[in-house]
């Protein structure tokens, strides 16, 4: 995937504001720096004069707990939902309190079940959660959504899993039909996203670029969008709620 520099340097800017400032701490970084969960956790500690605290390359996973703890609090940590199900299992509840300003679960699907064990663990003015959406073809995420301190969805629960928010600073999601129409609120739809993230394509493969990437209809001149084949129907608030794969 062809990303650019400009829209990383979109992602990193609205994560330093919207992570980093969370706390003074930080964050961990604990995964390869080849794989796009950790850009965060590298990049936007520097940007805001803060640490990055690097975990040994080697450590077992039944260390996790153990070490994230030893170097609290952190300013945020960004991780998957199998880390934070892994964390919630390991730490005691003053330490997942303590843990960090902001813990935000991004990568896989982060229902609410988990969710609101975590926040029952952290209490009041414990670590707050969020919850970061967007395929690498948008430059690492293009949307989040950011729970209150009881770890509950805003208004009536949809779906098992966490809102997937809406679209960060300088990108675009769209729910579409196959005609690439608006859908009303609450109708399922595929998700499509652009912007200033938006990869130019993938290399070597001008084919799959064409059939994934098409111009779109509601932007500027020149502007595209990336057919995700995810489904999910927009809220009354705005935020999307994610429903499904559509090849599953």
């Amino acid at each position: 995937v062809l990303i650019g520099h400009r829209g990383l340097a979109n992602y990193l800017t609205w994560t330093a504001g919207a992570y980093a400032t969370a706390g003074t701490g930080g964050a961990p970084l604990f995964s390869s720096v080849a794989f796009d969960l950790g850009v965060p956790d590298l990049y936007a500690p520097l940007m805001t004069g803060q640490a990055v605290h690097l975990l040994p390359q080697d450590f077992d996973t039944s260390d996790l707990g153990t070490l994230l703890a030893d170097g609290g609090p952190y300013a945020f940590i960004k991780l998957t939902p199998g880390h934070l199900d892994l964390l919630s299992q390991q730490l005691t509840d003053e330490q997942v309190r303590d843990l960090a300003g902001l813990v935000i679960a991004a990568g896989d699907s982060f229902t609410h079940r988990l969710a609101e064990r975590w926040a029952a663990a952290a209490g009041p003015g414990g670590t707050r959660l969020a919850a970061e959406y967007g395929p690498t073809e948008i430059t690492v995420g293009n949307s989040a959504h950011f729970l209150p301190a009881d770890g509950t969805a805003h208004g009536p629960v949809t779906t098992e899993l966490v809102s997937i928010g809406r679209a960060v600073p300088n990108t675009t999601m769209y729910v579409l039909d196959e005609r690439l129409r608006p859908l009303p609120l609450g109708v399922p739809g595929e998700v499509w996203i652009g912007g200033t993230g938006l990869a130019r394509g993938y290399a070597g493969r001008p084919d799959l670029t064409a059939e994934r990437f098409l111009p779109d209809p509601y932007g500027a001149p020149g502007a595209r969008i990336y057919r995700t084949g995810d489904l999910a129907r927009v809220l009354p608030d705005g935020s999307l709620d994610f429903v499904a794969r559509i090849d599953h």
